[in-house]
């Protein structure tokens, strides 16, 4: 091959679709967070422009390198909750992959479906492995957009669950969800009337909307409860971290920029409180849940290393398969 010919592997938002399990995403975002607790990955900040009315949308790079894959690679994304024309809030990311080794450019995919999987449907479910209370049967979801709907599907398969319980506050996008849905969960679906409603009853409490007004309150949340709080403390009350026995982030520093120094909520948080990282945890350097009886919420706001993990594997496997295409580079 000519020294300077660069081949790299494309896989479209159908391909990638057709390719990943949920299985796939849990298994890659467990071993991040290991290779995080071990101190084998770097996670650099992410590059925010904020644009649109208000700037309250906001397009941005996530890089991050994972020694343990020879991977390096960046999400070029958005959020969009100001968004026009009835797009999706969270749409049409790409992440770009390359050896870490000789900095080359391998893989170029669609990022869309890796993005709602690897948050409600990945780290949730590898938080709620470490932090859920052992034999939790029912799982309450606030939210039924792509990343809710992710989740319902995630942790149906990885959990022993009998009632899986949404509420969102558009009620015909609800019921139309739930009608779509049923029958195809080995947990039973039902629908929560309110917010207070669903967290009363909830063993793990999943908070997946793009709503900037507090939902759950910290005194509905009963004994022994996990709040995996995707969206940080923007649905769910600050107070909640202190209320908790334990409040554990996704990553120290990444989790220290985007939700203790958050503009909104930030002065509402105290540093001190927080117990430990999931990779911490999920290496052992830390216990998860200690007893039945704790209430623990998780947060994080994502990061750019569990895209790589997933994307690393996905190609992985795409090759495995003879899927995608090849494209010349130089």
């Amino acid at each position: 091959m000519d020294e300077h010919q660069v081949d790299v592997l494309f896989l479209s938002r159908q391909e990638v679709e057709s390719l990943l399990t949920y299985a796939d995403v849990v298994r890659a975002v467990e071993d991040a967070f290991r290779a995080d607790g071990s101190g084998r990955m770097l996670v650099p900040s992410k590059e925010v422009m904020r644009v649109g009315p208000h700037r309250a949308n906001c397009i941005f790079a996530m890089p991050g390198c994972l020694e343990s894959l020879n991977a390096s690679g960046v999400k070029w994304t958005n959020f969009y909750p100001a968004q026009p024309d009835g797009y999706p809030t969270i749409w049409a990311h790409v992440l770009v992959l390359s050896r870490m080794d000789n900095g080359m450019p391998y893989a170029i995919l669609d990022a869309t479906a890796i993005t709602n999987m690897r948050t409600a449907g990945g780290h949730a479910v590898v938080a709620a492995k470490h932090l859920a209370r052992k034999g939790a049967k029912t799982l309450g979801v606030l939210g039924c957009g792509a990343q809710g709907r992710c989740a319902v599907r995630s942790f149906d398969e990885h959990f022993d669950l009998e009632r899986i319980i949404v509420y969102s506050a558009t009620p015909d996008k609800l019921e139309r969800y739930v009608r779509e849905t049923e029958g195809t969960l080995r947990a039973r679906l039902e629908i929560a009337q309110s917010p207070r409603d669903l967290a009363e009853c909830s063993d793990i409490l999943l908070t997946a909307t793009t709503c900037r007004t507090p939902l759950i309150r910290a005194e509905w949340l009963p004994e022994g409860c996990l709040v995996d709080a995707m969206f940080a403390f923007n649905d769910i009350e600050p107070q909640i971290s202190r209320f908790c026995d334990k409040w554990v982030v996704g990553h120290r520093e990444s989790d220290r920029i985007e939700i203790l120094e958050h503009p909104s909520f930030g002065h509402l948080l105290d540093p001190s409180d927080v117990y430990a990282s999931l990779g911490e945890i999920v290496c052992g350097k830390v216990p998860g849940r200690e007893n039945d009886r704790e209430r623990i919420v998780f947060s994080h706001m994502g990061m750019g290393t569990l895209d790589i993990a997933v994307g690393v594997h996905l190609v992985e496997k795409a090759r495995r398969l003879g899927a995608g295409r090849t494209l010349r580079l130089t």
